[in-house]
């Protein structure tokens, strides 16, 4: 026992008493107990992820849904005394798969009478020990399937949503539930259970690598095969998630020593947490849209502008005619002036497509032919066409635009017509279409 008002000797270790309880209490105050009562076992902490896939880049990757083989469906409809309609959802799989509480669901392709609704996403809100049995519910309906309604399975597909909340972050220490192997092309990588793996290249969001050893001491990555298949398909990441004295301190309000400065912004931790995970995501989703100059950003989404399109020419390149315009420099016009090209012909004026004159003919090298308006307006011969920029002005001369149609000529042997205006000596303007070949 400690002798009264002498306190503990070091060299003891706190063996003095038998109530560690209060020996903390002594040593740091009322209440220290309860503190490390809660703390307590901390350093056994884990959290688990399911693996989803192996992408094109190599890493391990919840940025896709991962379709979960399926072996029954079953439906448990209800009504309440208020007149509230539920269905109880149970999917059974045929491996275990890690799905938790919370987690986002589908459904596809059932369809059958009445029983289409269960079409659609859910949020699981049971799982089974075993984690082979699932549960969530769909408000609006009360429907029971019968007895092996839904045994056959092999066009229903069931699976997770993609996974952006959690994931490993660099040097986080990751062991596997079994030993895996993955394979892809003739070349393949093992990872084994009771080993220590280390998080490294993470987005802190939906994919990340492993290494054998921390970056502190130069990370040595598990080099997986690009889009490989695993075996088995269906384990799970465990992270290590002690609670150590660095993170009890960052828990901790320091004491603020100028007041121009608030801890979090004066709000609390959980705020300052979902404010950083909003400002994580719109700048992804920013990234993901922007050009990028480490990344394919081909797309076929249609582009519209509304209004005009300004082409930067900080070198002022294009202020100088001859540059634009000089025939016999096409090519290093191309590489040299900023621009909007078509093909290889550059749109000088707008974004129709560019035309020139060669003979007494138009002529573009656009693979897609398009003219804003032709117009016969100034009862002469003479083609105007809106949009075209020549080398002297917008109205390009032609001899006997209109003539009489040869009487062996029949409709059936042009290949394409443009509608056009055509105004006489008096001022009368009507419309007609201009009969074209392609030959």
């Amino acid at each position: 026992m400690a002798i009264q008002n002498q306190g503990f000797r070091r060299d003891l270790n706190l063996s003095e008493t038998e109530d560690d309880r209060t020996a903390f209490d002594n040593l740091a105050g009322a209440g220290t107990n309860l503190d490390i009562a809660v703390l307590r076992n901390n350093l056994r902490n884990t959290s688990s992820i399911p693996f989803y896939a192996v992408d094109s880049e190599g890493f391990f990757s919840s940025a896709s849904k991962r379709i979960i083989s399926l072996n029954s469906i079953s439906t448990d409809g209800n009504i309440d005394a208020a007149g509230n309609k539920t269905t109880t959802i149970s999917v059974a799989i045929t491996e275990p798969f890690l799905i938790k509480f919370g987690d986002l669901v589908s459904i596809s392709g059932v369809n059958d009478g009445g029983s289409d609704a269960l079409n659609g996403f859910f949020t699981v809100e049971g799982a089974s020990n075993d984690l082979k049995t699932f549960t969530f519910t769909k408000t609006g309906i009360a429907y029971t399937s019968t007895e092996n309604q839904y045994q056959d399975t092999a066009n229903i597909e069931f699976s997770i949503a993609s996974n952006d909340i959690f994931s490993f972050t660099k040097d986080d220490v990751i062991n596997v539930s079994t030993e895996v192997t993955f394979t892809s092309g003739g070349t393949s990588v093992t990872l084994s259970p009771n080993t220590n793996y280390y998080a490294t290249d993470s987005d802190g969001l939906t994919k990340f690598k492993l290494s054998t050893t921390r970056s502190t001491a130069g990370s040595n990555v598990v080099v997986i095969p690009n889009n490989a298949t695993a075996n088995p398909n269906q384990f799970i990441f465990t992270r290590k998630d002690p609670v150590n004295q660095p993170q009890i301190i960052n828990y901790i309000q320091p004491n603020i020593q100028d007041n121009r400065y608030q801890y979090l912004d004066g709000s609390s931790i959980n705020a300052a947490v979902d404010t950083i995970q909003a400002r994580v995501e719109i700048s992804e989703l920013s990234m993901s849209e922007k050009y990028r100059g480490d990344q394919d950003t081909n797309t076929n989404d249609s582009i519209k502008f509304e209004g005009s399109v300004v082409i930067n020419d900080p070198r002022n390149y294009n202020q100088n005619s001859p540059n634009i315009l000089n025939p016999n420099n096409v090519l290093e016009n191309i590489r040299k002036s900023p621009g909007i090209y078509i093909g290889d012909v550059r749109a000088f004026s707008s974004d129709n497509n560019p035309w020139d004159k060669v003979g007494t003919a138009l002529t573009t090298s656009a693979e897609e032919v398009s003219i804003g308006e032709l117009s016969f307006l100034d009862g002469t011969n003479s083609i105007v066409i809106d949009g075209l920029a020549s080398r002297d002005k917008d109205t390009l001369v032609i001899a006997d635009d209109i003539s009489d149609v040869n009487p062996t000529e029949v409709a059936t042997s042009f290949t394409h017509k443009i509608p056009i205006k055509v105004l006489d000596a008096n001022g009368n303007q009507e419309t007609y279409s201009l009969l074209l070949s392609d030959a």
